[in-house]
């Protein structure tokens, strides 16, 4: 029977008895609600073949058949079809049955001869909703409500199955653990909409590269895994992990700026791992790629555990280590070039461990990046900069300048620059005049126009603070933004600076930069200043100031006041 309508719901009846089909088909014509489509089977076999060739958005079912009778027709037909909601039509006005025939897996129980159209179609839309709403559950059990991959339950569940399938047929099966490179920076700058948007293009770039086969998870933040089974080779996942950082890294659209994102992969191949050895050496492997410079894949190594070890211990070391106060801070002066005096000082994060000792900045600086921890110890590091020079300028010491390298989570867009940068000078007392913030060319480009934003936002709260860019020279900067910043200097990049003697083009990039700094009305810093012939190289192109170990390295604070208290310039001639 069909209802004429285009949008009728398909209903599968399976009934043997003519008179009680006739009778259903009767109330749902004249039900108020209409629009049903209903298909009649007489036997169950011949239900599940008609289930096969077509779609029923819902079976109404008969627990008296030829060929199946009592709940073992439920079980039957859920068995074969357990996407499909289910009504039973029964005879017996019995609840027990009713109660088991659910639990079993119907939706509804109805009785026969009791009741009326409404009462049938009401029963099929609740059930069709009912059955919907288990689905969705079940889905939301599995899957990842923003990518649509699936979670980490359902991600651990498929790893068990591939580890026992492989260990059955001696195969090979890698785990790859993707971990999106500064994604907290992308998060931070435009919101968690733009991260969601940025997540769910990765999502469909990484499903889009892998085999139906194969499982992608989000196991949460921006952190995937993949399931490759089957493999020939273990180093098959090598040709997948480059592919992956291939087509990650093309720039994504979000929020109508052109982001480029990169990621860290790492590998783990069973056998020999088990379950849990698979996920803490693949685990263990991308770490090792994000340490290798990011943008790099790595197959797991035993002499990896070493290294998760320390790293382990240091991040433990890191939460403790503000409480604890073994933060300190040592300052690097930068002399004039026309004078030979100090007019200024870097101020260089060091971590004095208790056991460890003093701690390279190269090994903890960039796990406090990764863990989110620089947050709060770049605030730390304004704040103790700008009391240390105002105690400076309170002893009766020549001006310095003291300049502080900003960290990429403090240009977020949750983060209130200005507003830190204020509460620091105005809680030590220090003129703004004398603070100098330092940003990197690669962060500087990173959102231009949100950057450029920012620093106008700072220089119109805390007017007199001094920006400069660092690193100058080894990004991709436009001299259209260089002009148009809120910029006061430009550091010259020590890997320019070192091979000026011997190197022609390097020697031209610096002049090239001194010149255009002095164009532009900006001063021009050179780092990493080691030799005496890089120094006279400065000298004769008029590079305002210079730092480096040729000068001084850096040092604590009291031996900054000795080298200022001998009021003796640090060149001479």
């Amino acid at each position: 029977m069909v209802s004429g309508e285009e949008n009728a719901v398909p209903v599968l009846l399976v009934e043997d008895n003519p008179g009680d089909a006739r009778l259903v088909e009767i109330l749902l014509e004249e039900a108020r609600v209409t629009g049903f489509e209903v298909v009649r089977a007489e036997r169950l076999l011949e239900a599940l073949e008609l289930l096969e060739r077509r779609a029923f958005d819902v079976v109404l079912l008969d627990l008296t058949l030829p060929d199946s009778s009592g709940l073992e027709t439920v079980d039957r037909m859920r068995a074969a079809v357990p996407q499909i909601p289910l009504v039973v039509l029964s005879g017996r006005d019995d609840e027990e049955t009713a109660l088991r025939a659910i639990k079993v897996g119907a939706e509804d129980y109805l009785v026969k001869g009791q009741g009326d159209g409404d009462l049938i179609a009401r029963s099929i839309r609740y059930a069709i909703e009912r059955k919907r709403a288990e689905q969705r559950m079940a889905y939301l059990a599995q899957y990842d409500h923003l990518t649509g991959l699936a979670n980490r339950a359902l991600f651990q569940d498929r790893l068990e199955q591939a580890l026992a399938r492989a260990g059955r047929s001696s195969g090979r099966v890698a785990l790859m653990f993707v971990d999106l490179d500064r994604f907290k920076v992308i998060n931070d700058t435009f919101g968690h909409m733009g991260g969601d948007e940025l997540l769910r293009e990765v999502a469909a770039r990484i499903r889009g590269r892998l085999r139906e086969s194969d499982t992608v998870a989000r196991l949460g933040g921006d952190e995937f895994a993949i399931i490759l089974e089957n493999l020939a080779e273990a180093h098959d996942a090598a040709q997948v992990a480059r592919d992956l950082l291939e087509i990650i890294s093309e720039p994504v659209s979000v929020g109508g700026h052109e982001v480029s994102m990169t990621a860290s992969i790492g590998i783990a191949v069973h056998p020999p791992s088990g379950l849990e050895d698979i996920l803490m050496d693949a685990d263990t492997a991308m770490y090792r790629a994000k340490e290798r410079g990011r943008n790099h894949y790595e197959f797991y190594t035993e002499e990896m555990n070493v290294r998760a070890f320390e790293r382990l211990t240091l991040e433990n070391g890191l939460r403790q280590a503000q409480r604890r106060g073994e933060f300190l801070l040592h300052y690097q002066p930068q002399v004039d070039l026309r004078t030979g005096y100090v007019v200024g000082v870097e101020a260089l994060l060091r971590w004095q461990h208790p056991q460890m000792g003093l701690v390279p900045p190269g090994r903890f600086i960039p796990l406090l990046e990764e863990t989110g921890m620089i947050s709060d110890v770049g605030r730390w590091v304004i704040e103790a900069a700008c009391r240390q020079a105002k105690v400076w300028s309170e002893q009766g010491l020549p001006a310095l300048r003291v300049a502080v390298n900003l960290s990429a989570r403090q240009f977020g867009r949750h983060q209130d620059l200005p507003g830190l940068v204020a509460g620091a000078l105005a809680k030590t007392g220090l003129e703004p005049a004398l603070l100098e913030l330092e940003v990197t060319e690669s962060l500087l480009m990173e959102d231009i126009e949100a950057t450029s934003r920012l620093l106008r936002e700072l220089k119109h709260h805390v007017e007199g603070v001094r920006v400069s860019i660092d690193d100058f020279g080894t990004g991709y900067s436009s001299l259209y933004y260089l002009k148009s910043l809120p910029i006061d200097v430009l550091k010259i990049d020590r890997s320019f600076v070192r091979d000026v003697p011997v190197d022609p083009d390097d020697a031209a990039i610096t002049a090239a930069v001194i010149g255009l700094a002095h164009n532009l009305r900006l001063e021009v810093v050179a780092e990493g200043v080691e030799t005496a012939e890089q120094l006279s190289f400065l000298r004769e192109r008029d590079c305002d100031l210079a730092q480096g170990y040729h000068l001084s390295a850096p040092l604590p604070a009291e031996e900054v006041v000795r080298l200022l208290e001998g009021g003796a310039a640090l060149l001479t001639g």
